[in-house]
């Protein structure tokens, strides 16, 4: 039978300090080296996504920005991109700005990446953005007004705030065609929420039922632990949430594994492999 093993990357894969610990690394990459059939599933963007999974001998295209992007690891390119319409983005920035509100917008022309703002004004959003040029030497561009940027490919409009700062939004943009929604308390912050926009021609579900076919999988096992993991879960045959996992995620999940953490999605495939003599 052949399997497909996909994990969610933070509060999953990475520990709670967001890295790959050497123990998970290990495990993946000798399961994949004999055979092991894996890859990822992400809400991050490529500037960071690649570069926390640098250590992964990672064969499979990859999923990002929940979906949106899948990424060819051997080929180093993008085989599929989902982009927002102009109009919606447009209207978009204009429920936004209503509200008082920042975003980033992220673009993705010719397999260059973008991320673009027009303010800094938000405190959240300042430092999200220092954070990732620090860690990840994320490239951000300053434009007099992001309008100017709704016709420049743009996949993905990010917003972090304290709940109550979004909730309103989040509602209002059920309403709004072309586009779907995450929203979800940020697992590093107990004071913000992720609100992400994106085409509604793109989602978790879409992307894995994508790579399902791109070697006729018999089954395909998923791990994760917040609710932008919910596609994830029905694409699936089985799915396991890590035990720091949202209880709404737990609650939904076949099994619960141990914690990321404990290494608990690399030591569960371990283990899997091990019973069936795939790894020794």
């Amino acid at each position: 039978m052949r399997r497909l093993f996909v994990s969610d990357l933070d509060g999953t894969l990475l520990n709670s300090k967001a890295e790959l610990s050497d123990v998970t690394t290990d495990i993946i990459n000798k399961g994949i080296q004999q055979g092991l059939e894996f890859t990822i599933s992400t809400a991050r963007t490529p500037a960071t996504a690649l570069k926390i999974i640098e250590g992964l001998n990672l064969k499979l295209p990859i999923m990002m920005m929940n979906g949106v992007l899948i990424y060819d690891m051997e080929q180093k390119k993008y085989i599929k991109q989902a982009v927002l319409d102009e109009t919606i983005v447009m209207v978009l920035l204009g429920m936004i700005k209503l509200r008082g509100l920042s975003c980033f917008l992220y673009s993705l022309a010719d397999d260059q990446f973008f991320a673009y703002y027009d303010s800094v004004d938000s405190v959240s959003l300042n430092y999200f953005r220092n954070e990732r040029i620090m860690k990840f030497d994320k490239k951000f561009a300053e434009v007099e007004d992001l309008s100017l940027m709704a016709g420049k490919n743009i996949i993905y409009c990010m917003l972090r705030e304290p709940k109550e700062r979004l909730e309103g939004l989040y509602r209002e943009l059920a309403v709004v065609k072309g586009v779907k929604t995450e929203f979800y308390a940020d697992i590093y912050s107990d004071n913000y929420y992720m609100l992400e926009i994106y085409s509604d021609q793109a989602s978790k579900k879409e992307a894995l039922s994508c790579l399902r076919t791109f070697k006729d999988y018999d089954s395909v096992i998923s791990f994760g632990d917040n609710l932008n993991d919910k596609a994830l879960l029905e694409a699936s045959d089985y799915f396991y949430a890590v035990a720091n996992a949202h209880p709404e995620i737990q609650n939904m999940a076949h099994s619960v594994i141990p914690s990321n953490d404990e290494d608990g999605v690399a030591r569960f495939i371990e283990q899997m492999m091990k019973q069936t003599g795939e790894m020794e």
